[in-house]
């Protein structure tokens, strides 16, 4: 057994779900830190931009599917330590981590989401909901 082969079989395993410009920051990070990722989106064109190497080697699995539909995210491994959904809209995010909540009972569930108010609601449904915006507000006003 080759390193790369035992990695595999020791990493951990998260999802992705929306796979725009932020996802494929995000799972090459990941990636990196030792997990395998599943990644979810309704557009197969998305996966083009995927690192060929790591999808060869299993590292990074590519799923086009609806994250909104419960036959779709069942695709996914049920072992997931982590669940990200980060598609264009904050409800459809929060619909698809309430799904992924019920799914996935021993995943962590993250979500992206702009909206203040909505963000509220995922913390209060015990998914960990974050603004981008708010992130940035927060490193900008640490640095100044």
């Amino acid at each position: 057994m080759n390193k790369d082969q035992k990695k595999i079989e020791t990493l951990r395993e998260a999802a992705i779900i929306g796979y725009g410009e932020s996802g494929y920051e995000l799972a090459n990070s990941i990636n990196n830190l030792g997990f395998k990722i599943n990644i979810m989106d309704i557009n197969p064109e998305s996966f083009a931009k995927l690192p060929e190497s790591k999808v060869e080697n299993g590292l990074i699995i590519p799923l086009a599917g609806d994250g909104m539909s419960i036959n779709d995210l069942s695709k996914l491994p049920k072992d997931l330590s982590i669940v990200i959904v980060m598609t264009e809209t904050d409800s459809v995010n929060l619909f698809i981590g309430q799904l992924a909540k019920q799914i996935f009972r021993t995943a962590k569930i993250i979500c992206k989401i702009n909206n203040e108010k909505l963000r509220l609601l995922g913390d209060n449904q015990e998914l960990l909901a974050y603004s981008p915006i708010a992130l940035l507000n927060e490193k900008i006003l640490s640095v100044i």
